[in-house]
């Protein structure tokens, strides 16, 4: 018998697995998975049974549904769901609210959440989504910094603090790219958006001779900029330094390593050589000197100033396997012998700041950034006390 055309080429495709030979209804979705991506939604059962109502928004009063929500579930982008028993986003305690991280992974019934004087089940005045916990519990976007004797408790220090009271600050870049001047005060001043098409940044101290600490930066098309300080914890307009810069994975200030009195800089070309870039004292740089091969073993670089008390500046280097070493400045521009100041444990960081004097002790002190921030306070001859966790980094920040 003669096939007709169109059998055999059905046939023929459900024999190369290129069509089904049979068809299965689509299911539709039920419980939690109703929800659509991108969305907040709440639910009148447990487990994401009954009545739905989905968002896009952040909700500062869920209205009918703040009587009525017995399961939520967050698909939209944001890491943390944050749950309040109140309107307006009030945060009252881990007993009356919820900060749930994990987007999209779960389903929330409220009836898991309740004690003896709070519950909210039927109970949900508002609902947002937030990059990090500390928004969820009412803090900002910025970080806390805070140092054990605060703004203006003290004359000037000579790198890491760029208002110049005192008080070692920092430089905090958000998710979202906006960077924070953290002045040791809690509270963080915003300086500006932007600033995640910038690679690197670094800073330890002045560059162009005035005297206030100033910032160094790559952007994503590897030209370089030096954006002076003004000794308030802000900047100037920036200075373009030169293009080209995308071949260096690390670049760190340092201070002065060559004993002219001027700020220099340390860069490592992804071929694994460091070099030494003399500061010129006018917010520039000379000829690179070469330092020498085998640096791609090294994670994270921090220019302490002078750890070991000889008078000269020096380096500090996490090894990827996890030790941490330090390079006593030779006050020549390069280094003497490395001495290991961290048997292990160290390769968790993926930042290392030279913070100046954290606690007003004589000694330089090291921040380490991982997701814990912690501060390991400077000791006699180089070595490195405990670290004290001082805070926790989250989705997207970045300290400097």
């Amino acid at each position: 018998m003669r096939t007709k055309l169109r059998a055999a080429l059905v046939t023929a495709a459900a024999a190369l697995g290129l069509v089904a030979t049979s068809v299965v209804p689509a299911q539709a979705a039920t419980g939690f998975d109703r929800c659509p991506q991108g969305k907040f939604c709440v639910f009148d059962g447990a487990d994401g049974q009954g009545a739905m109502a989905s968002y896009s928004t952040p909700q500062p009063d869920l209205g009918a549904w703040r009587y009525k929500a017995s399961s939520v579930i967050n698909r939209t982008a944001y890491t943390w769901l944050c749950l309040y028993s109140r309107t307006n986003y009030q945060y009252l305690d881990s007993v009356h609210d919820i900060v749930a991280g994990g987007a999209g992974s779960y389903g929330i019934n409220l009836s898991d959440f309740q004690d003896a004087n709070s519950h909210l089940d039927n109970n949900l005045g508002s609902a947002r989504w937030a990059h990090t916990s500390r928004e969820c519990q009412g803090g900002t976007e910025s970080l806390d910094w805070s140092t054990p004797h605060g703004p203006g408790s003290g004359p000037a220090q000579p790198f890491g603090d760029l208002n110049r009271d005192g008080a070692p600050d920092l430089l905090h870049r958000s998710y979202e790219g906006r960077l924070w001047f953290l002045g040791g005060g809690s509270t963080g001043t915003l300086l500006g958006a932007g600033w995640n098409s910038m690679t690197a940044l670094t800073r330890h101290g002045d560059l162009n001779g005035d005297l206030d600490e100033d910032l160094l930066v790559r952007d994503t098309a590897g030209n370089l900029y030096m954006y002076p300080g003004n000794g308030k914890g802000s900047f100037g307009d920036r200075l373009l330094l030169g293009g080209g810069w995308n071949g260096m994975s690390r670049i760190q200030a340092t201070g002065d390593l060559n004993g002219d009195g001027k700020g220099d800089l340390l860069a490592r070309d992804t071929a694994g050589n460091l070099y030494m870039y003399p500061g010129n004292g006018k917010g520039s740089f000379g000829d690179r000197l070469l330092l020498g091969g085998g640096w791609n073993a090294m994670k994270s670089f921090a220019g302490p100033g002078d750890l070991n008390g000889d008078g000269r500046n020096d380096l500090v280097v996490s090894e990827n396997n996890g030790k941490l070493w330090l390079y006593p400045g030779n006050g020549r521009g390069g280094f003497g012998d490395r001495v290991m100041i961290g048997t292990g444990g160290w390769a968790a960081y993926d930042t290392l700041i030279g913070i100046g004097d954290y606690d007003q002790d004589g000694h330089p002190d090291l921040l380490a950034v991982g997701t814990v921030v912690r501060v390991y306070r400077g000791l006699q001859g180089g070595r490195l006390g405990e670290g004290e966790t001082v805070n926790y980094v989250e989705d997207g920040d970045r300290l400097f």
